[in-house]
């Protein structure tokens, strides 16, 4: 990249995973979709993409360059200026003529003149400033059906439950703001999605849901099945957590009888917590079904593993932990414990992971990691055997007794013998593959930017008319001068004014060029 004295932007280099992972993502649709269009249909001849809040085109560009068997690409925004800058960056980095429609205009009034069948779009990628909740209703609409949604959501204080008001206003659902709060996150968005759906006899078939650093990213296909959307209270629940302990559990909306679906019967642990006779709090309702889909999960990781179509991106070794530590959780169970947690209700030294994955393991359960938080613990056990194992590990590494006073979720806890022996011997064959999970940040102060405001302060520009570089991913990089200024309406990021350089990227997945992106770059 390179920036001129005059630029009144900056370039969010924190979301270049994002833009890396969902190429990848689309990358994989287009082929197995347009594979599938083209043997039915001789008229198939590739895929359209919406990129409905595109600011200077950053990641549409990407998109007509990387992803092969895409037909063309719509980028559209409100302002101005942002569209001005789209249609020269699309200039100069020689995008394919027809290849990418440049629109100026509100992105759900767009998306809701789309609906008709002919006229729906294969992606629609949602990546605004906060929340996609305004945009949801458009896209569920305009995508075709079996087509693919991406969407991304940074209001991460709002989904994680430090207002709830506002989550219910936005979502539609009550966070708990437990520790499983940023999976409750993307079940909670994937909620507000497939309740969109239903209403037009659609619903949503998640294919990979990620926290990723401050905010989540959802890919989901949406497909026509008027007996999916009325069943889909099956794909509902709530989530009872208890209010003095790390205890809880999911409340099912219905319950079958016979072919139809009926009110489900409130569990035994709805009224108080049974380890510590403490309120229950109840959050929801939020998705329930599986957040991932488990052939692509796989399929993606191996892509990955052997990378084709030129210079793999720099966030590929991220990209492949985080698939790999997808690709090991339980699907079928929502949400997890977190294990620090646990063992700071009960005042005592935490066992090693592997020692507690054995013990649940031998306890004839199932137990997995959770891509977002390094000491979750996603297993079926029952809640009484979790507190077991643990009741067992304090027999041999005991508690002060200063830290048990009666009143304590601790003393409550602890004084109860478990049911259950736990059994700590180490299981042949259950540690994980060795392959880095959890990348460190790459420097300081990574998370989101501040909204930008289309002003500059000029000690922030390069001294003496001198230009700055940088570079984006791991595509070869092609230099892009970004200069000026603007404004997305509606709770959008601003977006920038004309770029001004001399690139070009290779078709087929090699050298990307990267214009800043202020829409979705200056989270």
């Amino acid at each position: 990249m390179l920036f001129s004295e005059s630029n009144e932007v900056f370039y969010n280099k924190v979301q270049v995973f994002n833009r890396d992972l969902s190429i990848h993502v689309i990358k994989y649709f287009a082929e197995t979709n347009w594979s599938a269009r083209a043997a039915e249909s001789a008229k198939s001849n590739g895929i359209v993409i919406l990129d409905a809040l595109a600011a200077t085109a950053l990641r549409s560009i990407r998109y007509t360059k990387e992803i092969p068997g895409v037909r063309k690409v719509v980028a559209n925004d409100l302002d101005a200026a942002a569209v001005e800058a789209a249609r020269k960056n699309a200039e100069f980095n020689n995008v394919e003529a027809g290849k990418l429609d440049v629109l100026q205009g509100d992105a759900t009034l767009l998306m809701y003149t789309r609906r008709s069948h002919e006229q729906q779009f294969d992606v629609i990628d949602l990546d605004p400033y906060g929340s996609a909740a305004p945009f949801v209703d458009g896209a569920v609409q305009a995508v075709k059906s079996g087509g693919l949604l991406c969407v991304t959501s940074t209001d991460m204080a709002v989904l994680g439950g430090a207002n709830t008001e506002a989550c219910f206003a936005k979502y539609g659902s009550m966070p708990t703001k437990g520790k499983y709060l940023h999976e409750m996150a993307l079940r909670i968005l994937l909620h507000l999605l497939d309740s969109s759906a239903t209403k037009y006899k659609r619903h949503v078939v998640p294919v990979l849901s990620l926290s990723i650093d401050f905010y989540v990213r959802i890919f989901v296909r949406v497909f026509d099945s008027p007996s999916q959307a009325k069943a889909a209270t099956a794909r509902r629940g709530y989530v009872m957590q208890s209010t003095t302990c790390s205890s809880f559990f999911v409340q099912p909306m219905c319950r079958t009888a016979g072919n139809n679906l009926k009110p489900a019967v409130m569990i035994p642990e709805a009224a108080v917590c049974p380890q510590t006779g403490g309120h229950m709090k109840l959050g929801g309702p939020l998705w329930t079904a599986p957040i991932h889909d488990e052939q692509w999960v796989l399929a993606l990781l191996a892509r990955i593993e052997r990378y084709k179509g030129g210079t793999p991106p720099a966030t590929a070794p991220r990209i492949k932990s985080m698939l790999t530590t997808v690709s090991e959780e339980l699907f079928d169970v929502p949400l997890h414990y977190n294990l620090a947690d646990i063992c700071s209700h009960l005042h005592c030294t935490a066992p090693p992971l592997p020692t507690f994955r054995a013990a649940v393991i031998n306890a004839g359960y199932r137990i997995s990691a959770q891509h977002k938080d390094p000491g979750a613990i996603k297993t079926d056990a029952p809640d009484d055997v979790i507190w077991d194992i643990m009741r067992c590990w304090v027999k041999t590494h005991p508690v002060s007794a200063k830290r048990l006073k009666p009143d304590t979720a601790a003393f409550k806890i602890l004084s109860k013998e478990p049911k259950h022996e736990a059994d700590f011997s180490p299981v042949q064959g259950s540690m994980l593959r060795r392959v880095s999970r959890f990348h460190q940040n790459p420097e300081p102060f990574w998370g989101p930017k501040s909204r930008a405001t289309g002003k500059r302060k000029a000690d922030e520009a390069p001294a003496g008319g001198e230009a700055k570089k940088g570079k984006e991913g791991g595509a070869a990089g092609n230099d892009v001068l970004v200069q000026g200024q603007g404004k997305e309406a509606g709770g959008s990021a601003a977006a920038e004014a004309p770029a001004e350089a001399n690139a070009a990227a290779a078709d087929g997945g090699g050298a990307a060029v990267e214009v800043a992106d202020a829409q979705a770059e200056t989270k």
